[in-house]
């Protein structure tokens, strides 16, 4: 419950965009909008010494203060390119042509890298600026091979590819093109556009 009398809300600067994905993680709110990648304490706030050390505190605010990763990075429009492990957090830039991973620890984590980078710079530079409005960009966390699967897919084209960890590189090309991925318990699956419509299917008599 919240009292009328309290501000309960916190703006995000408009100029990075619209807000197109929150993500609660811990004590944090992160927040993905178009041009650029933020995170807000939940339920506190942090107080900023003269040396500029960091010290949280308690507060009835439901929002603390927003601040921005570095980087001039957001999702685009893309928030279904988003996926999760962990504290690692996968996503694209289509405006940008890159690849991001966001992560997060103790003291603000490591912050967003260009995965894209690991070999495949040119790759998804051009494969990203070739995507119209209608097109679209699918993310998801394969826990069975603890990899990023990411599907490119247009009216004409559809490529899938993983991203590994372990070797900081970007190792298979997929033969499915999936509408939808999923983990659950150790097994990962993809839908395709038939099997949504399909089970969206109801007969009656």
């Amino acid at each position: 419950q919240f009292s009328v009398g309290e501000d309960i809300t916190k703006s995000a600067d408009p100029a990075n965009g619209s807000i197109q994905l929150l993500y609660a993680e811990d004590t944090n709110l992160i927040i993905f909008q178009e041009d650029k990648v933020s995170r807000a304490l939940i339920d506190k706030d942090a107080i900023y010494s003269a040396e500029g050390n960091t010290a949280i505190t308690s507060t009835p605010l439901v929002i603390g203060q927003i601040i921005a990763y570095t980087g001039e990075y957001g999702i685009s429009q893309d928030p279904f390119s988003f996926a999760v492990y962990g504290n690692r957090k996968y996503f694209t830039d289509k405006k940008r042509g890159v690849v991001l991973r966001l992560s997060s620890g103790a003291g603000g984590g490591n912050g967003i890298t260009e995965i894209s980078s690991y070999g495949m710079h040119d790759f998804f530079r051009d494969e990203l600026a070739l995507l119209a409005d209608t097109d679209s960009i699918r993310g998801a966390w394969d826990i069975h091979t603890k990899n990023y699967v990411i599907s490119i897919q247009t009216n004409s084209t559809n490529k899938t590819l993983s991203f590994d960890e372990d070797v900081l590189g970007w190792t298979s090309f997929l033969t499915f093109n999936p509408s939808f991925m999923t983990s659950l318990g150790a097994n990962f699956y993809s839908f395709t556009p038939e099997m949504v419509n399909e089970s969206a299917t109801v007969s009656y008599p």
